[in-house]
Order: C-alpha cells, then sequence, then structure tokens
C-alpha cells in the first residue's frame, strides 16, 4: 500500500501551479481575441507541472500521474468557471439588446474530449518526469 503522506508534498505544489495556471488562462480567455493563444499557456502549466514533478523522483508513476493530473483539472476548472461566467454575461447582454438569440452551443462530446487530452497530457508529463 502506497504511503499517501509522502505524496502530499508533490500534491499541494501541483495543486498550487494549477492554480496560478488556471489564472493564467482566465486572463488569456480575458484579454486575448485569438482562441489558440490557450495552448501556449497550458504548454506552459505542463512543463510547470513537470518540473515539480521532476523534484520528486522517488515516488512511483501513479504520485506523478495524480499531481500534474490535479494540476491540470484545477486549471481547466478555474478556466470553465470563467468561460462559463462570461458567456452568461455575454449573453444577458445580447438578451438586453434586443437581438434574438442563435440556437445551438457546444456539441456534447466536447467535454469527454478535452477530458480526455488532459488526462493524456498529465500521463505523459508524469512519464517523462518520473
Amino acid at each position: 500500500m502506497p504511503d499517501f503522506d509522502s505524496w502530499f508534498p508533490l500534491l499541494s505544489r501541483s495543486v498550487v501551479v494549477g492554480i496560478l495556471g488556471g489564472a493564467g488562462l482566465v486572463l488569456t480567455h480575458l484579454y486575448s481575441r485569438r482562441g489558440p493563444l490557450i495552448y501556449p499557456v497550458y504548454a506552459a502549466i505542463l512543463a510547470a507541472l513537470a518540473l515539480v514533478s521532476a523534484r520528486f523522483d522517488s515516488l512511483p508513476y501513479s504520485a506523478h500521474f495524480s499531481a500534474v493530473l490535479s494540476g491540470m483539472f484545477v486549471a481547466t476548472a478555474i478556466a470553465f468557471v470563467e468561460v462559463m461566467r462570461s458567456a452568461k454575461a455575454a449573453r444577458q447582454r445580447l438578451i438586453a439588446s434586443g437581438r434574438p438569440l442563435v440556437e445551438g452551443g457546444a456539441p456534447w462530446w466536447g467535454l469527454p474530449v478535452v477530458a480526455l487530452a488532459i488526462v493524456a497530457s498529465s500521463a505523459a508529463v508524469a512519464w517523462i518526469a518520473s
């Protein structure tokens, strides 16, 4: 049975990187009109998580994977909340202006694809860092 107390420093540092990365994602969303500019921010988050994870070379791969995945999910959750908040404000502005809302939205498979990409990239970074 793994000793989860030895995982805590790595996990806590990864969550902090995720919080800071989430702030970077939010700022990119707020101040950029170019959608693909979000990818370098995600790459920087993964690089920072790899550097943090590499400092704990005595831990097993599962600890590295859990920590990197936690950091990525924290960052993505922060960005997701901001995107939902700004979309709601944009919808309210659109309704207040009297223009009709366009039906549709994001495809149903979008969230599972994002989750799969996060899991795959986290697994790769954890494998490289461990």
